[in-house]
């Protein structure tokens, strides 16, 4: 299903909604008084100063150049980049915008050109899913890989477990670390992107880089601006200006200085359907919450597991949780609304409470990988066009049992060491 469908669709939704009663004309669009479709449309317009310059070229070159060989060589090198980023720049979303939506779209233009026999949308399509679940699973690795994580932390510390950024660490490395390790292959097998040999395209894309020439001037202030995005940031709780306002204030800086027009955020429609689809899905979401639907299926929740034997019930218990992000459009509504009740439920059933409460928040990030609407950095590369929503509908699937496999095989290890 595209874009528009997708549209078409919620705004069916919500006028069978209205004509039932079960919501107001209000309620439809309170999703966008939250900050997160606006996020989004600041991040993806700002994102086209790269990727409409030579920059987002070099960039890609020098990729090739170095790991251009074969495809896994490509994969790992972007694994990397995310994976060195995420401590350190707290936002997913900034991280997406900033490197890797513009290294991606980059690689897949470039691997189409000059690779024969392989379409831009194929290999597009294995390049947005590889980022996008080595986004989600960087996110988990890390107390600081995703804004929302804060929030786990202050939950937990009310159910009395105190953890900290090296213990989190200490817990996620081993299972993340495996997971990243395994995911060139496994997205590899379900997207076939038909471009294992890349042949001497590594050679060719030096010649290209240096075909450029030196950097630009262009370019340097490009590099200057978004290096102070980053550092904004990465120390936004610091400064106290947040993430939002940092963005607005690289727009204005490149509106100013003539690099973004006017004219290059105004007729992207791509930007315009995506802000209008998270904030129909998060007033939806917002309905629920107030109707006591997720209350309710807290409490069915718990009725289903109660009685079953104990990494039976844990099993299910999570597997709940992590499709449970169907019904959200982001980490933060899914963490306030469900995160709390699902870790009492899980520590009732005997289960070590550090094992359910980072289980939980792995997947409160981890389940990004699930469609094209779950997060802000799903829907930047949902944008790209290389992926219909009902084929991410499907990988996502896949993705999440190949997650929950290893997960599961990790915690029940952990538990039987803790000697719960």
């Amino acid at each position: 299903m595209e874009v528009c469908d997708s549209l078409t669709v919620l705004f069916i939704g919500i006028i069978f909604a209205n004509l039932t009663s079960t919501m107001d004309v209000k309620s439809s669009f309170t999703g966008f008084s939250n900050t997160v479709p606006w996020l989004l449309f600041c991040v993806l317009s700002i994102s086209s100063v790269i990727t409409k310059s030579s920059l987002g070229l070099r960039i890609a070159y020098l990729f090739m150049k170095m790991f251009g060989k074969n495809l896994n060589g490509i994969s790992y090198s972007v694994i990397l980049t995310e994976f060195l980023a995420a401590p350190v720049m707290p936002s997913s979303t900034a991280r997406a915008a900033s490197i890797g939506f513009p290294l991606v779209t980059s690689i897949s233009k470039y691997v189409s050109g000059n690779v024969e026999g392989v379409s831009e949308q194929n290999i597009g399509q294995y390049m947005i899913i590889l980022y996008s679940a080595c986004s989600a699973i960087c996110s988990a690795t890390f107390a600081t890989g995703m804004v929302s994580n804060a929030l786990i932390i202050d939950l937990m510390a009310d159910a009395g477990i105190g953890i900290t950024w090296i213990s989190w660490l200490k817990f996620m490395a081993i299972p993340c670390v495996t997971l990243l390790l395994l995911l060139p292959f496994v997205v590899r097998l379900i997207c076939n992107p038909k471009a294992r040999d890349l042949g001497a395209i590594s050679a060719q894309a030096a010649i290209n880089y240096k075909d450029l020439g030196p950097i630009t001037d262009k370019e340097k202030f490009i590099i200057a601006v978004f290096s102070l995005m980053l550092a904004m940031w990465m120390f936004s709780d610091l400064i106290g200006i947040p993430i939002m306002i940092t963005t607005l204030i690289g727009i204005c800086i490149f509106l100013v200085a003539k690099v973004l027009a006017p004219r290059d955020i105004l007729s992207c429609s791509g930007t315009f359907n995506s802000i209008i689809t998270l904030g129909i899905l998060i007033s939806f979401v917002n309905n629920l919450v107030s109707a006591g639907v997720i209350d309710w299926f807290s409490g069915t929740v718990a009725e289903v597991v109660a009685g079953l034997g104990q990494w039976t019930s844990f099993s299910i218990l999570i597997v709940i949780y992590f499709l449970s992000h169907y019904f959200f459009s982001g980490e933060s509504g899914r963490i306030v609304a469900l995160y709390a009740s699902f870790l009492s439920t899980g520590i009732g059933l005997g289960i070590d409470k550090t094992v359910v409460a980072m289980t939980l928040a792995a997947f409160s990030a981890m389940s990004n990988v699930l469609a094209h609407y779950t997060s802000p950095v799903s829907a930047l590369m949902f944008s790209s066009g290389y992926i219909s929503a009902g084929r991410w509908a499907s990988l996502g699937l896949t993705l999440a049992a190949f997650i929950v496999a290893v997960w599961l095989s990790y915690g029940y290890c952990v538990s039987a060491f803790l000697g719960s």
